[in-house]
């Protein structure tokens, strides 16, 4: 009797490339759990180690009861890393944690993880699993920038925001006078100027203890001025789209129109740090006659058929600009006059 239903070669060898690849996919999700789950065990180790076990709790904690911190770092993120942390929490659900801080008064405030924390809440969580330290300010900013540092999570700028936080607590000085002592540090270590010996140790003790891998000298003269970068240059350095060689080389230019104007060239061209100097120098003479005419010539090149080609809400725009424009323009002939 003949067999009926019998498979053909063909759709058995695709069931089985079918059972293979779930075979495979199970694997690598398995091996990709493991790898989550040995980091989470690592981190805690680590903050067990560096604050002691009696110190520490775990909870799952409502992400609306997490305070942030109180310094800004952060403000932009690596959107592919970020893409792929939120793929990971979709796919293999949060196997992390966050490092939390109990303050005195009972609240929790962030100190480590605000990445993870975002990505959480963009995958739709209300609740994250949390280490818990019961430490004070200075221990919980010294731990934030160790872990930060362990997981290569900030960039240069918030590095910088970070220590110089860290710095401030320790010093017990607000923001201007924390930069005006690690300036003073700086001139009193090449015999220009003096500092308290207790200042000089508080500095030095800090960077030994959280940033051995940065020299004194360098945060002073190369970190600092990252904090004087117009916000334009800031937004481009913070989401990874300028290099900070190319960051400070922009900053030093005052006009903000023709730094504005290179910094286009540089993000759309992708210059090079020398193409960019060479186009910085013959910046520095230019007269308000040169930049007024170069607004002329740049408002000449408008033409009727490129503005033909704006949507309506561009035309709302340019509209705008323009009319933005005349006001500025009328105030500084309203200035002319008065001189």
């Amino acid at each position: 009797m003949a067999i009926k239903n019998r498979p053909n070669v063909s759709s058995f060898l695709s069931t089985s490339a079918k059972a293979h690849d779930t075979e495979q996919n199970l694997l690598e999700a398995q091996e990709r759990i493991t790898y989550l789950e040995r980091e989470l065990d690592n981190a805690r180790q680590s903050l067990e180690q560096r604050v002691g076990l009696d110190k520490i709790s775990h909870a799952l904690v409502p992400i609306a009861d997490i305070i942030r911190r109180p310094y800004q770092s952060r403000r932009e993120k690596d959107a592919r890393k970020f893409a792929e942390l939120l793929h990971s929490i979709k796919t293999y659900g949060f196997k992390g944690s966050i490092w939390l801080q109990r303050q005195p008064d009972g609240t929790l405030r962030l100190i480590a993880g605000e990445t993870r924390l975002d990505a959480a809440i963009e995958a739709g969580y209300t609740a994250i699993s949390s280490d818990i330290a019961d430490v004070d300010d200075i221990t919980a900013v010294k731990l934030s920038r160790i872990e930060n540092a362990r997981r290569k999570d900030l960039n240069a700028l918030d590095d910088t925001e970070e220590l110089l936080y860290l710095l401030m607590l320790t010093l017990s000085k607000d923001r201007a006078e924390t930069i005006e002592c690690l300036y003073r540090y700086k001139n009193a270590a090449e015999g220009k100027s003096s500092i308290s010996d207790q200042d000089r140790e508080a500095i030095e003790a800090v960077f030994t203890e959280v940033a051995p891998d940065i020299s004194l000298a360098t945060f002073i003269t190369s970190r600092l001025p990252l904090l004087k970068l117009p916000e334009d240059i800031l937004q481009a350095y913070n989401a990874g789209q300028l290099e900070y060689t190319k960051a400070m080389a922009l900053g030093r230019i005052q006009d903000d129109l023709v730094r504005q104007e290179l910094l286009g060239e540089v993000l759309e061209q992708g210059l090079s740090l020398s193409a960019l100097k060479a186009k910085i120098t013959p910046t520095s003479g230019r007269t308000a006659i040169d930049r007024v005419n170069k607004i002329e010539r740049q408002l000449d090149g408008l033409s009727s058929k490129s503005i033909a080609e704006l949507s309506v809400e561009q035309r709302d725009l340019l509209k705008e600009s323009l009319l933005g424009l005349k006001v500025s323009l009328q105030k500084k002939l309203k200035e002319l006059d008065r001189i």
